[in-house]
């Protein structure tokens, strides 16, 4: 009879999904002290964004569904434990963690199934005449300050015209568990189709028309980190009038669609920044997709050769990039008209606790305290018979 080492079982666990690692929880104080503890938690993500596994889709509609982007056979229902009015408001996916835009709006893990509940934004906006308003939320990670941020945008447009007359934005931080007022939000977000899910690069994107030129548009960027505004770069060339464009992300890569009258064409920022890594992703037209399709690019597959997309919020399909062919993607369980959104299974708690912070232990302590239980951890634990 012999035991693995510890650095093993480690790297054993940190492989393993979300589901199998609460069961495991269970066997042993030492192996759940262990997954709950931050660096674990940390460790788990890293190892799933760098082996590319654990990725699945979160679908909303008729209910919430995950599907398992490995084997995606079937839709897996969710169940959040908390209630909220509209199944359509799952946001974009930050380290597994998605914004549940109810009242008050939730943080969710949907896979761990911890939730916070943000505290009411208590913002007190001025009637404004001949007006009405519309709210929007953008959620967002903070690498430098590893933090989770909602910015709630508040648009006042003209009853009439319609024409955007100014907002109001707030911003929460987890850390802080507050909202602060933003100043200086001097843009509207016209071309959201739902919500400001667009993040890439600790920013939020979103496409403006030029006040004085319709025809003229240009992607803004709002940085969730230093909470500045600014430009990035469109493509070369891109042709603006007639054309139905959008922004998405792909693999942490900003992505712009162009649908235009016979084809759609997708574009990828592959170095964020640079105007000059803008690369044309595809170009596919009728009959590989239906007449007026909006494409929205989700994921590449594992091999990085096929693409997979939304189609009009009706059907999933996979493109080959080098045969540009499609293939329909059947999964069981599905609802007839749905949103996706990529999202990585991890442990990450928007509670922002682990099991050293929960008992009052300093992170040094904690740090001991696992080196000391090791011999604990093996013997009580993960055995092998060599």
């Amino acid at each position: 009879m012999s035991t693995l080492p510890f650095e093993i079982i480690e790297d054993i666990l940190r492989r393993l999904p979300v589901r199998s690692l609460k069961r495991l929880r269970a066997v042993a104080k030492s192996w759940c002290f262990l997954i709950d503890s931050s660096n674990f938690v940390k460790l788990h993500l890293r190892q799933s964004l760098i082996s590319n596994s654990h990725r699945n889709l979160i679908i909303g509609g008729l209910g919430v569904y995950s599907v398992d982007l490995d084997s995606p056979e079937k839709a897996q229902v969710i169940k959040p434990p908390f209630y909220y009015k509209s199944v359509d408001a799952i946001s974009n996916s930050c380290n597994g963690i998605v914004l549940v835009m109810s009242e008050p709006p939730v943080m969710w893990n949907p896979f761990s199934m911890d939730y916070k509940a943000l505290p009411e934004c208590g913002a007190d906006y001025p009637a404004e005449p001949l007006s009405y308003s519309r709210t929007t939320f953008g959620f967002g990670y903070d690498s430098t300050n590893d933090d989770y941020k909602v910015v709630r945008i508040v648009e006042f447009r003209n009853e009439r015209s319609h024409v955007w007359m100014h907002s109001e934005a707030m911003i929460y931080g987890l850390k802080s568990n507050r909202w602060r007022r933003l100043e200086h939000f001097s843009y509207p977000l016209p071309f959201l189709r739902g919500h400001w899910r667009v993040h890439v690069n600790g920013a939020l994107h979103t496409l403006v028309a030029e006040s004085d030129n319709q025809f003229t548009v240009k992607i803004m960027a709002f940085s969730v980190e230093n909470e500045g505004h600014y430009v990035v770069a469109m493509p070369q060339g891109v042709q603006i009038k007639g054309v139905d464009m959008s922004l998405d992300v792909i693999d942490g890569c900003l992505s712009l669609v162009c649908a235009y009258r016979s084809r759609v064409v997708i574009w990828v920022m592959k170095d964020y920044g640079v105007k000059e890594s803008w690369t044309k992703l595809l170009s596919i037209s009728p009959p590989a997709i239906e007449q007026g399709d909006f494409l929205k690019p989700l994921v590449y597959s594992r091999e990085g050769d096929k693409i997979l997309l939304n189609c009009s919020d009706k059907k999933l399909v996979w493109y080959d990039l080098s045969l540009r062919t499609v293939e329909n993607v059947l999964v069981d369980g599905m609802p007839f008209v749905f949103y996706a959104e990529p999202c990585v299974e991890t442990l990450v708690s928007p509670n922002g606790s682990t099991t050293v912070e929960k008992h009052g232990q300093e992170k040094k302590r904690g740090k001991k305290i696992i080196k000391n239980k090791r011999d604990d951890f093996l013997s009580e634990g993960f055995k092998l018979v060599l």
